[in-house]
């Protein structure tokens, strides 16, 4: 199937139109080519995937300072840094609540003139606020990113700490009561929680090593037991490939436990990208036994999502036979899916996007195209079924905030509506005192305008697209700067929420789109599969549909749209232009997979294989191909203006990933438009860990796009 021909001749390839303006740093060309399924794949640039090769480092180095010194020159970001601290200043408060445990909430916290969340308690009765966690200050010098996860009780916390913009942890335990960090300190931890109902013991899985850009290092991952007050040395593998070999757990299958309060089973399941999910169970009991019996209860056949357990009854949000989703419910004494009950059903107008455990109640949230959004709560004792009136303003998504009582937690919010916070009784169905109310002062958001339409794609597939200007700077004659995101993949939905990166683009008059493309899940497990593997192609095409059709319609003007999305969205965003680049001006792929026929041998990359494909399959080879950015470049066409970012500590997606599509286009673009690669040294997939570092990210590319669009206050003099 494959033959590797490596023909070591090397040369530096001739300056391109595009270079009498921009002398880019100058990038080789080794010929590699491979032969796949009968094909030749050329690939000149496979040098830059050896990562740890000086002359890689200092080609990624050259890269970094150009691009610097040329979006150095771009006037206006200090005014627009100026405007992200003004906008922050607007609200009282950034909460993030994390759980009601033991009397207390426990949640994230950030004032306007702090650089990052911190983490406090509040004691429900007295409101005596109290500071945990300060991740400035935690260590002298250092600066940390964190997560947390606090035990039934609220007596301890898990804290998932990593230096700011490494995005490899290790997992710290924080002992409430003492206000102090106990000893012991676990390595490489994922996924850690709590057995539910209990204080003392921790589920984990276990990387490797903290080599982002080894390979091996997401493989064959073993899943753990810790007890506190043991050595993290004694740590028991609950399950792995080695313990249980019958279980067929692939190397890029992470085995992660489950357990819930009020149910004597444990859960197992066999984790990738792949939504529909393969479980096993077992009683809780066995956890502390040498080896778990598992038992099987689910495979990807059964497209089962998301499982909650209640006593001995399970409850199963699976998409089979409805791609709108049902929840199921079937005995965990006998368990029999075929035969299980639909005790909520999703429909063609509401379909049931989330599903959470409050106490007694399944907490559904239930939407039209992810758009709209309501609830129902199922009551786990009498099987019934309500949907109450909440009467708070935009979408609304309930989740659980607590495992020991009713009450849940909403938080309402839209593209032209701020975040807010409630909490709300189930057993009443009324509003209960709310701990995490945000104060705005945002006299614009009068003037913003958000409609929900839907475009006709090249099949005739109609796709959602959301449209968010100022009407007091919008005049719709097709003058207009747009700004157009998307992302359509892993059946992830772009639900309508307030985001502050969209704020400096509408006050500056321009046009903000969000297209609702196929591979995200907006309309359920059906648009997803029709943006998935050999489907991808709708992906772009029904973005740039939409991108069509702001031009049409005169939202926007042809020569001033630009584009963006990131991660996966590379993939959006990097065909969208290579297939169209006449319809855009600006395109910024962000972290983005732009070299789809290599991500399977990055680190994170196998356990990807289950959303895009892989080479070892023909069918699937021919896919990859067809989504590869990279390999779609043709020379001598004329592409829109370029700013592709990369995270040097990149775990997810390699580094030389958006590289390899950099250095391409650098070379091989006949236009005379920019093609930067933006390579942050201090970050991982998500970028800066600061406040300011996020303004000054955020700031650079709407300047960027700003400057290539011809807005008159950031043209370089």
């Amino acid at each position: 199937m494959k033959n590797l021909i490596t023909i070591l001749i090397c040369a530096v390839t001739g300056l391109g139109i595009c270079q009498a303006q921009y002398k880019y740093p100058p990038s080789k060309t080794i010929d590699v080519v491979e032969k796949h399924w009968g094909m030749k794949i050329n690939d000149p640039y496979r040098w830059l995937e050896d990562i740890k090769n000086p002359e890689v480092l200092d080609w990624f180095k050259a890269q970094s300072d150009y691009t610097n010194s040329q979006l150095a020159k771009i006037p206006g970001q200090d005014k627009l840094i100026q405007e992200f601290k003004d906008l922050d200043a607007m609200r009282s408060v950034r909460y993030r609540p994390v759980a009601k445990a033991g009397g207390k909430y426990f949640y994230e916290k950030r004032l306007p003139s702090e650089q990052m969340n911190k983490f406090y308690s509040q004691d429900i009765k007295t409101g005596k606020e109290t500071l945990l966690f300060d991740p400035q200050t935690h260590v002298a010098g250092k600066t940390f990113d964190f997560e947390t996860f606090v035990s039934d009780d609220g007596s301890r916390i898990l804290f998932s700490l990593g230096e700011a913009g490494n995005e490899v942890s290790d997992l710290h335990i924080y002992d409430v009561k003492s206000g102090k960090f106990l000893p012991e300190i676990i390595p490489l931890a994922l996924g850690p929680s709590f057995v539910l109902g209990s204080s003392d013991q921790i589920t984990y899985t276990q990387m490797k090593n903290y080599d982002v850009h080894d390979p091996q290092t997401m493989l064959n991952m073993p899943s753990k037991l810790h007890v506190i007050g043991t050595p993290v040395s004694s740590d028991k593998i609950v399950t792995s490939s080695s313990t249980h070999p019958e279980l067929n757990i692939q190397p890029q299958e992470m085995p992660i436990l489950m357990t819930f309060a009020n149910s004597p089973y444990l859960f197992m399941g066999k984790f990738t990208v792949e939504k529909n999910v393969t479980l096993y169970f077992a009683p809780k009991s066995e956890l502390n036994q040498n080896k778990i019996n598992w038992k099987p209860l689910t495979t990807a056949s059964d497209e089962i999502q998301n499982i909650i357990a209640y006593g001995n009854d399970l409850y199963l949000l699976s998409s089979k036979g409805n791609p709108h989703f049902n929840i199921l419910k079937t005995n965990l004494q006998k368990p029999d899916l075929k035969n299980a009950e639909i005790v909520f059903k999703g429909t063609s107008e509401w379909k049931v996007s989330k599903i959470f455990l409050a106490k007694d109640f399944i907490i559904i949230n239930k939407s039209k195209n992810e758009l709209i959004i309501k609830q129902s709560f199922y009551n786990l004792k009498t099987g019934k079924v309500s949907s109450p009136e909440i009467k708070l303003e935009g979408n609304i998504m309930a989740r659980n905030i607590s495992t020991q009582d009713n009450e849940i937690l909403l938080s309402n919010t839209g593209w032209n509506i701020p975040n807010q916070f409630s909490t709300l009784d189930l057993e009443t169905e009324k509003m209960t005192k709310n701990p995490f109310e945000i104060v705005y002062n945002m006299p614009f958001l009068k003037n913003i305008v958000a409609e929900e339409i839907e475009v006709r794609s090249h099949d005739g597939t109609m796709v959602p697209l959301s449209i968010i200007y100022d009407k007091t700077k919008v005049k719709r004659d097709g003058t207009s700067i747009g700004y157009m995101f998307g992302y359509g993949s892993y059946g992830a939905s772009l639900t309508p929420n307030f985001r502050n990166e969209f704020i400096p683009f509408l006050t500056n008059g321009v046009v903000v789109a969000i297209a609702h493309v196929r591979g995200g899940g907006e309309k359920g497990s059906d648009w997803h599969l029709g943006g998935k593997k050999t489907t991808k192609p709708n992906t772009w095409k029904d973005f740039n549909a939409c991108a069509e059709y702001l031009i049409q319609n005169k939202y926007v003007s042809d020569k001033k749209l630009a584009i963006s999305g990131g991660s996966a969205g590379g993939i959006l965003i990097g065909r969208a232009v290579t297939e169209r680049p006449d319809l855009y001006r600006v395109a910024i792929p962000t972290v983005g997979i732009m070299n789809a026929l290599r991500m399977e041998f990055d680190p994170n990359g196998p356990a990807n294989i289950a959303e895009f494909g892989t080479i070892k399959d023909e069918t699937e080879f021919k896919a990859l191909l067809e989504m590869d950015s990279y390999h779609q470049i043709k020379k001598g066409v004329k592409y829109p203006a370029l700013l592709v970012t990369t995270g040097f500590n990149d775990p997810r997606v390699s580094s030389y990933n958006p590289a390899k599509f950099a250095a391409k286009m650098q070379n091989e673009n006949d236009s005379k438009n920019p093609v930067f690669l933006d390579v942050n040294y201090d970050a991982g997939h998500f970028g800066g860990s600061t406040r300011d570092e996020y303004f000054k990210e955020e700031s650079k590319k709407i300047a960027f796009i700003l400057w290539q669009c011809g807005h008159p206050d950031f043209q370089i003099k």
